[in-house]
């Protein structure tokens, strides 16, 4: 792995665990184990550039994870699906790490760059989403609202399972947007 996608993926783990204010060029140092002088050289922007960066990258992948549940299955079981990778990824970190791109949005005084970009990265979460629905008969502004709702509904729930550090909020919203995203599809 280069210097540069070493920073990324360790400023991307701080960011999901302390945030943008807890993220800290001496937390990179320890984190990476890369010098001060590798940072500058591959950031010349310092810390704003890296954190906007690490947040391109971590929307581009969660981004195709949301895209990879779009394999011609019902919206809905796409929906549970993203709730089950979420479950695995919070399993993982302990319950300890959540959504990078909340965490950029939250940061918006220190890095307003990635908080813009989470707000794009959102944008096309929402573009998917809605019209994954509209291809399976969701007439539009439904379609529309019904995409804002999971999201605000998951990231939420995500905010809330760190928090009771158990992932009771993702079962019970993962149960509803099911239901929910069944009672709008064609023939429910």
């Amino acid at each position: 792995m280069s210097a540069r996608d070493t920073l990324i993926t360790s400023v991307t783990g701080l960011l999901r665990r302390r945030g943008v204010a807890g993220t800290g060029v001496n937390a990179l140092l320890e984190d990476s184990g890369v010098s001060r002088r590798t940072i500058y050289l591959n950031f010349p922007g310092g810390k704003e550039e890296l954190v906007a960066e690490a947040t391109r990258v971590a929307g581009q992948t969660l981004t195709t994870l949301i895209r990879a549940t779009d394999d011609g299955r019902d919206p809905a079981e796409a929906v549970q699906e993203f709730i089950d990778q979420w479950k695995l990824q919070l399993a993982e970190t302990e319950l300890q790490a959540g959504c990078p791109i909340v965490a950029a949005v939250f940061g918006r005084c220190e890095a307003p760059k990635a908080a813009e970009v989470a707000a794009e990265t959102i944008q096309d979460w929402h573009a998917i989403l809605a019209e994954r629905l509209v291809r399976s008969g969701v007439d539009a502004d439904t379609a529309r609202s019904l995409a804002t709702m999971s999201i605000a509904a998951v990231e939420g729930a995500i905010i809330m399972a760190i928090a009771a550090q158990k992932t009771d909020a993702l079962d019970d919203v993962g149960r509803h947007l099911v239901e929910l995203t069944r009672l709008h599809l064609p023939g429910a």
